[in-house]
């Protein structure tokens, strides 16, 4: 009898967000099959604080809307949505992963937390999305889709899919423990 195929939606198209779900997900699952989404994640270009939570479920939500209306028979709908976060007086980057399931079961995960320098804070405040501010900086272009902002503060060290392949794995864990977290009573 052939395997059952695992088939995961991303709510985006981004090819490092597809690549980090590819990575964590095939340490549990196999075989899969990883695909983008082009949704808008419902909040402002730059999230802050709450307001990433909420981008990341939008993202996969609207994976398992769109899932359903055209009959894909998903499994798994990833949202993934970075943002900074405002703690202890100080602003720090984060990236947030929704995973929901096809019987509505849903987790959480979120990358490290690393602190932003005060001059970018003021961008960010300002209305400039930090992937547009390190562009400018590394003088190069679409560095979300490589090692963003993560990898250019860490000197290449920890790059965009590291934090988001561990995140993801986080955000995983509740569907790897379902007894510890959804048959719970």
């Amino acid at each position: 009898m052939p395997m059952k195929i695992t088939k995961i939606l991303i709510g985006s198209e981004n090819r490092v967000k597809l690549e980090s779900a590819r990575q964590s997900f095939s340490n549990f699952f196999n075989p899969l099959e990883i695909y983008g989404l082009s949704v808008d994640s419902g909040v402002s270009a730059q999230p802050f604080n709450e307001e990433t939570f909420v981008g990341a479920k939008n993202r996969a939500e609207q994976a398992k809307r769109i899932n359903d209306e055209q009959h894909l028979k998903a499994g798994f709908f990833v949202g993934i949505e970075g943002g900074v976060l405002q703690l202890h007086n100080r602003w720090f980057q984060f990236t947030v992963i929704h995973i929901l399931d096809q019987q509505h079961r849903e987790s959480f995960g979120t990358t490290g937390l690393y602190e932003l320098p005060d001059w970018i804070v003021e961008k960010l405040l300002a209305g400039i999305e930090l992937s547009h501010i390190i562009d400018e900086l590394t003088g190069d272009f679409n560095t979300k889709e490589k090692q963003s902002a993560s990898g250019f503060l860490t000197n290449g060290v920890v790059d965009r899919l590291l934090n988001y392949t561990q995140a993801v794995t986080f955000a995983l864990i509740p569907f790897l423990n379902d007894s510890l977290y959804f048959q719970r009573t």
